[in-house]
């Protein structure tokens, strides 16, 4: 699984680039006037980005399988790695929410039927999209800091447990979240980088002490009886 580590690196960089591309969108209070503006302005832009958005939401989703799988190789605890799964696919979910609200305000803005008051409500829902993107990345961030930290041999340094664990309590602070996810995709490169260096092992299918036919971390007898 030697391309699970690039999906995760691809999510953080494509949701950059999106968010790079959308910019400075119209604010809660801005006029239908301005929003149509806005959106009819830059139409080419918002769109490439809410694509790329989208793209990045399918890498995150596997991103958040191929870390359960490494969290669940090492981690004793058995339920955290799937917790830290859950929040994976969840910020996966605000991507794609938020790409498909983009979607409806760049076709609504060039409809002249659509008043400024559905492009007003419209453009309110998208400026406050962003908390399940926010508490998606902080349950997985706090799903996989205990499970590294306490983990037995794992792949990845208990260090980098803990830095999980605190930016996963950041991401539900207010006003820090934001900070903290700009953090959490420096924490997703660095898991990245660190299970794709040359030598670096990857965890086995079963685990560390994977239960065999003849019992708990027994090797199978091959001789005949």
């Amino acid at each position: 699984m030697r391309l699970g580590p690039l999906t995760g690196l691809a999510a953080v960089i494509l949701a950059a680039v999106s968010y790079a591309l959308q910019g400075d969108t119209p604010g809660i209070g801005s006029s239908g006037v301005a929003v149509r503006a806005f959106y009819l302005t830059h139409d080419t832009r918002q769109g490439v980005g809410l694509y790329l958005l989208l793209v990045a939401g399918l890498f995150l989703a596997f991103f958040a399988g191929y870390l359960r799988h490494v969290l669940a190789a090492s981690d004793r605890t058995g339920w955290l790695p799937q917790v830290a799964f859950a929040g994976g696919i969840l910020a996966a979910l605000g991507f794609w929410i938020s790409a498909g609200l983009t979607l409806s305000l760049v076709e609504a803005s060039d409809r002249p039927l659509v008043g400024g008051g559905a492009l007003q409500a419209l453009n309110a829902l998208g400026s406050d999209l962003f908390m399940p993107i926010l508490a998606g990345i902080g349950v997985m961030l706090l799903g996989a800091g205990p499970a590294v930290s306490r983990s037995d041999g794992g792949p990845l340094p208990h260090w980098l447990g803990w830095a999980a664990f605190v930016l996963g309590v950041l991401m539900f602070i207010p006003f820090a979240g934001f900070i903290g996810l700009g953090l959490a995709g420096l924490w997703v490169i660095a898991v990245c980088v660190l299970l794709l260096a040359p030598g670096q092992r990857q965890p086995a299918p079963g685990g560390p002490g994977a239960a065999g036919p003849d019992g708990p971390g027994r090797p199978r007898d091959s001789a005949t009886r």
